[in-house]
């Protein structure tokens, strides 16, 4: 083929998406984007790849996994629909905050110029209400609300918020306890130990009783939970979450076979 203006290698595409040679190739690999070739083989990206990578960024920038990205390109748009209505619901809210703050900074502003100053309480009050959030934080919760959001039913969040697990921006000092006791024993290495069984043990009794015993629902969570460590906000925070799931994996198929927990298979 003839290459025109509109039309890119490879190394450019890759520059112009801010993402590697090899990411390219894995696209493609997925079906999700069809480079053309020149007379002498190169890989060039037309217009209408372009307008396709850019539909594969942003999906992928929204957390969506390369497979599921292919369905939603595909014509399975209910994913997609839910995602962006909960997008749109998260935004709306911060801006709501991020008014109500600017409102509070003019009245603080207003009322210093007249009095000339703010009672230790104002000031603290104000510091309280008008705080910046860690912008990672925002970026890890609204992550994890996306995924949460493509797994699990109304049902299934019915279920989490009754059992007390109302998603990450809960915090649980069990479970910081808990991943600690699992990191300092994935650092030893062995997942078969009568530590790290009992660690199992009570890890997926915490898991349990956030899903009821639900098996189905069990298996959405730690898809949720591994989608999520994958996101770049939580991967840069804690870049081993994954391996310690699989750690914990471990232990649990131990206590299972040490009898230590019932098997689910035969539950």
């Amino acid at each position: 083929m003839a290459q025109t203006e509109p039309y890119l290698r490879s190394a450019d595409a890759a520059r112009r998406f801010g993402v590697s040679g090899k990411a390219l190739r894995v696209y493609e690999r997925y079906g999700l984007v069809r480079a053309e070739r020149t007379a002498a083989g190169w890989r060039v990206y037309g217009p209408e790849q372009i307008r396709r990578l850019h539909q594969v960024i942003a999906l992928k920038s929204f957390g969506f996994s390369l497979r599921r990205i292919a369905d939603l390109l595909s014509g399975d748009l209910a994913d997609l629909a839910a995602f962006l209505e909960l997008h749109e619901q998260l935004l709306r809210q911060e801006a709501t905050r991020v008014a109500e703050a600017l409102r509070l900074l003019s009245a603080a502003r207003a009322k210093l110029a007249h009095q000339g100053g703010l009672s230790s309480d104002e000031l603290m009050d104000l510091t309280k209400e008008t705080a910046m959030t860690d912008p990672r934080t925002n970026d890890v919760s609204a992550a994890y609300q996306a995924i949460a959001a493509k797994h699990f039913s109304p049902a299934d969040q019915a279920t989490l918020d009754a059992n007390g697990y109302g998603g990450m921006h809960q915090p649980d000092a069990d479970w910081g306890a808990l991943h600690e006791e699992a990191t300092r024993l994935m650092t030893i290495g062995d997942p078969h130990s009568a530590e790290a069984i009992d660690l199992a043990r009570r890890w997926m009794g915490k898991v349990f009783e956030a899903t009821g015993g639900d098996p189905a629902l069990t298996r959405k969570m730690k898809t949720v939970a591994r989608e999520t460590h994958q996101q770049p906000a939580f991967a840069a925070a804690s870049p081993s979450a994954n391996a310690l799931m699989d750690f914990v994996a471990q232990a649990y198929g131990a206590a299972i076979a040490a009898g230590v927990m019932p098997n689910p298979a035969e539950g």
